[in-house]
């Protein structure tokens, strides 16, 4: 799974895709960051903690995409932490990322103030820092590309032991932290429309991937879409889309010419989905007419739901 993680990461790395991101999963659509006011910071972040002993521990941690995003006259600093499989310590991971992230910045601040020698009251000293001194918000997306479901957790009292007697676990969950994390699981996006890159091809392709006629129909649907996709959605596409077989020999194939493009090969996808459907139609209507079942067969030209459960149902 951690070449599918290298897709969304590449993918990521371009400006204009990860505003798509961040402006359609956090902003419902409306187009709030921009790719010109985007740049890439240190995905190394870390502290040293010293011990009683006086002995030095490092904690780092390296993040898989991080830009600064400028909204107006504050920034944010937006991270995403791409996934291929479910992880079930999810929430203590993001937990800890954003945790080191603010502490660094905690830190630089106290380092201007200690250059300066600018703090002048007690609760300054003590902290370092000034009641006006303020962080960077920090805002992760996990975009999850695994075939099976999300199962984990998606905050960190999914993950917390409360076993506890009954009558105190209303009380314990309204005083404990909790920590949610923002997750994106692209094979079941609602909104597709909400992406304006390429992005929501990919995304797309990848939501329907697990059902043929879906897939062939989503293809057909998108054709000319897909095929101006540049050549890193591509490129994930044919990794994400493992499972797809069929795709990758199309592309693959020997003896093909050079002009022999993506486009061509969804084309050639597309007419094998068409003579595949036509052909599990024409069974389906055969098992129907051995069993009498006229009623169905006038249902099922019309009524795509119930055509799907008998092919199901008929193993089709």
């Amino acid at each position: 799974m951690a070449r599918q993680d290298f897709y969304i990461k590449k993918l990521l790395q371009d400006r204009a895709r990860f505003a798509d991101l961040y402006n359609a999963e956090i902003f419902h659509g409306k187009q709030i960051l921009k790719a010109e006011l985007l740049s890439p910071v240190s995905l190394e972040s870390g502290i040293v903690i010293t011990d009683r002993n006086g002995r030095r521990q490092t904690i780092q941690r390296r993040r898989d995409v991080a830009m600064k995003a400028s909204l107006g006259a504050c920034f944010i600093a937006a991270c995403c932490e791409a996934q291929g499989e479910v992880h079930y310590g999810m929430p203590v991971r993001v937990l800890t990322y954003d945790a080191l992230d603010y502490t660094e910045q905690l830190t630089d601040i106290q380092k201007e103030h200690r250059k300066k020698k600018d703090l002048t009251k007690s609760p300054e000293f003590l902290s370092g820092i000034t009641r006006q001194d303020k962080l960077v918000p920090i805002l992760t997306l996990v975009l999850y590309c695994g075939k099976d479901p999300w199962d984990g957790p998606k905050s960190l009292s999914d993950i917390l032991d409360l076993s506890g007697p009954e009558e105190c676990i209303p009380d314990l969950l309204a005083a404990l932290p909790d920590y949610r994390i923002n997750l994106v699981d692209i094979r079941n996006i609602e909104n597709l429309e909400h992406y304006k890159t390429g992005l929501q091809q990919v995304f797309g392709m990848l939501k329907y991937s697990t059902d043929k006629s879906n897939f062939y129909n989503y293809m057909t649907s998108n054709h000319d879409q897909i095929c101006q996709l540049d050549d890193d959605a591509l490129t994930a596409v044919m990794g994400l889309l493992g499972e797809n077989r069929r795709l990758m020999r199309l592309l693959a194939a020997p003896g093909r010419e050079e002009e022999y493009t993506m486009c061509k090969a969804i084309d050639d996808l597309i007419a094998d989905g068409k003579k595949e459907g036509e052909l599990r139609m024409a069974s389906l209507i055969s098992i129907l007419l051995k069993e009498n079942r006229l009623d169905l067969i006038a249902q099922i030209t019309v009524n795509e739901p119930l055509r799907r459960q008998m092919f199901q149902h008929y193993h089709l």
